[in-house]
């Protein structure tokens, strides 16, 4: 009797067998809820789509703030004073400090070499300043092969540090900066060093092409334009390293160093060159060349295992032949177009 009175009942006070006991075990057991397979598989799939998905936006982010190091690498290594240099290369560097702030910090530093008519090849050479733009990769010292190369054709020479780099103010360098550092060198050859822009050569290494191509356009009256494994853009150039072919690089690379625009509106003499340290991405040298107006010449530079390539009679000749060329132009003796075998 004391269990059917424990057992719910209906109203009339029967107990209704469809009402299952609250207190009874079995009864709870058969009501849990269980969890489809199916949705399980479909929640983890999510979690790890979730998970790549932040992944990858991680990595962009990463590589966003440091893009940057696309195109600069400074050297980590203590670089010897300019006086060290000169001595253990006879070259007659002068130390500059340039490009002085609103409150007095000279930001930049520059080697000064004059042309030494004396001993120069071509005299007539000697009335032209190099202003070398460098690769991204090197500071000064790292650069005195070519400036050897400069001082031996008989012209001056002025190089200088992008900001982030060598005795120059410290700091990520960027496009910007280097834009602003290549116009600054421009300004001190010109404005304190008294040089006439029609006897300034400007010249520029792989990345430098494109600080060098900013400068040209901006002082049209220089007297020529020399770009060493000029690339239209430096997306381009990125297109060609396979570990990054994933990442959207055309929305995370800010600093382009796009020039593909600039070259066709340069009306100054061109001097196209490309060399072996760049023989994976010679078209773009080549597309360069393509789109440049006339008067431009252009060379490829063979391949040498125990010469850096400012020390290849190839690169002297090119170089030279050009510079004459130019000096040809400005006494009205004009010469074609050419393509240097």
């Amino acid at each position: 009797m004391q269990r059917l009175k424990d057992k719910p009942t209906t109203a009339s006070g029967r107990r209704d067998r469809n009402i299952p006991a609250h207190d009874d075990p079995s009864s709870q057991l058969g009501h849990a809820e269980v969890v489809s397979g199916r949705w399980l598989v479909k929640a983890i799939l999510i979690v790890l789509a979730a998970s790549g998905v932040a992944l990858y936006l991680t990595i962009c982010l990463l590589f966003y703030q440091g893009q940057w190091q696309f195109a600069f690498f400074p050297p980590k290594t203590l670089q010897p004073a300019a006086a060290t240099v000169a001595a253990s290369s006879g070259l007659p560097i002068t130390d500059i400090r340039f490009d002085t702030t609103q409150e007095g910090i000279e930001r930049l530093n520059g080697w000064w070499i004059p042309a030494d008519i004396a001993f120069s090849p071509t005299a007539s050479l000697s009335h032209f300043v190099v202003l070398f733009c460098p690769n991204g990769h090197t500071d000064l010292p790292d650069n005195v092969d070519a400036l050897k190369a400069f001082h031996a054709l008989g012209v001056s020479v002025f190089a200088f540090d992008y900001q982030g780099f060598g005795k120059s103010q410290a700091g990520h360098p960027s496009q910007q900066k280097a834009y602003a550092n290549g116009i600054a060198a421009l300004n001190y050859v010109t404005g304190l060093r008294h040089i006439p822009a029609d006897h300034v050569v400007i010249y520029g290494a792989r990345l430098g092409a494109a600080v060098a191509a900013h400068v040209a356009q901006t002082s049209p009256k220089i007297a020529g334009l020399v770009l060493e494994d000029p690339q239209p853009s430096l997306a381009a150039e990125i297109k060609h390293e396979q570990h990054i072919h994933l990442l959207p690089m055309w929305l995370i690379v800010q600093d382009r160093f796009d020039i593909s625009g600039i070259i066709p509106t340069l009306k100054i003499p061109k001097l196209i060159l490309s060399t072996p340290a760049m023989h994976r991405y010679a078209s773009g040298a080549a597309e360069i060349y393509t789109g440049a107006t006339a008067p431009k010449q252009q060379a490829s530079i063979a391949e040498s295992s125990n010469q850096t390539v400012y020390a290849l009679p190839k690169w002297r000749n090119a170089v030279g032949n050009f510079l004459n060329f130019i000096a040809e132009q400005s006494s009205n003796r004009p010469a074609p177009a050419s393509t240097l075998k």
